[in-house]
């Protein structure tokens, strides 16, 4: 296994255009195990996943993720939110457009925040318009409206999720920037709360325990913030936002945003990080995989191909 390990290593370092085109052919389960691989350094095992990332992996191939369609995309998650928990949750919506240049910029605000809606990492943060860059604005939205967010990852959820653009608001909260505070939720209750910042500088990332205990764990490449994040004031309503969000689905992360007083919806996924998230110490892969129930998503062996 070391020699594979090395093998992909150098083959990456050396033709990393000429792998990615190699995987993009491979079938969903070759390509989930190669990818899994090249991320992880570790051997995919579909036939007992027990680590998180494994049963995440697992999900892709079988969990029938297109049900979940409508709420992975950013525009049609909207109506979800609104009837679950109210209208006052969602980030204000600016437009959406099915083409950059019906985008009317003469008449949008100084801050804005532009994103696809058919996958993740589709985000533009727009801080000062007056300093924007348009042509390159430009050539990065119609490149993202171009993809089929499926193929980078395999993640059946967005397959058939038709592209468009969306621009919200621009949200900001005490740090200067914007936390994300993650909720993995396991049968509709919230486990840990995983808080994303920096994202500026580059990304730190905490993980607590539901009562504002900052756990021994980190995800490799993203270290702990450098000062203490106090508890949110709003804590216990986000984690009820959280379960009520997350309610019916075996399992989903909810992401949300605080800024002052108020709570924000971020979005819905059923994949985290593609299942490819490498967690220091390993044991914690396998702790979150004990929660995760395979059984619940109601896949037969002849759903599996046997």
């Amino acid at each position: 296994m070391a020699q594979a390990r090395k093998s992909v290593g150098a083959l990456t370092a050396r033709s990393p255009k000429l792998l990615s085109k190699v995987r993009r052919a491979l079938p969903d389960a070759w390509y989930c195990r190669a990818n899994y691989l090249l991320r992880t350094r570790r051997i995919l095992h579909l036939n007992n996943p027990r680590a998180y990332s494994e049963k995440i992996q697992w999900l892709k191939l079988y969990g029938q993720l297109e049900q979940y369609a409508p709420y992975v995309d950013k525009y049609d998650v909207r109506k979800y939110i609104e009837d679950t928990i109210g209208p006052e949750y969602l980030v204000p919506l600016i437009g959406v457009w099915s083409e950059f240049d019906d985008i009317p910029f003469d008449k949008m605000p100084e801050q804005f925040v532009l994103k696809a809606t058919h996958g993740q990492g589709y985000n533009f943060v727009c801080r000062d318009k007056s300093a924007l860059d348009l042509p390159s604005l430009r050539e990065i939205a119609t490149s993202w409206i171009s993809q089929n967010f499926y193929r980078a990852e395999r993640e059946p959820q967005y397959r058939y999720l038709r592209p468009r653009l969306i621009a919200e608001v621009y949200l900001e909260d005490e740090s200067g920037s914007l936390r994300d505070y993650k909720f993995p939720c396991f049968d509709g209750e919230p486990y840990m709360v995983q808080v994303i910042g920096d994202r500026r500088a580059g990304m730190t990332e905490n993980l607590y325990d539901r009562a504002w205990n900052l756990l021994p764990v980190l995800e490799k490449g993203y270290p702990n913030a450098r000062g203490a994040i106090a508890r949110p004031a709003l804590l216990d309503d986000m984690l009820n936002i959280a379960a009520k969000l997350s309610a019916g689905f075996p399992f989903v992360r909810v992401d949300l945003y605080c800024t002052g007083e108020r709570i924000y919806f971020g979005e819905l996924t059923f994949t985290p990080a593609s299942g490819t998230i490498v967690y220091e110490p390993s044991a914690f892969d396998l702790e979150l995989g004990r929660m995760l129930d395979l059984s619940k998503f109601g896949v037969t062996e002849a759903s599996r191909g046997g």
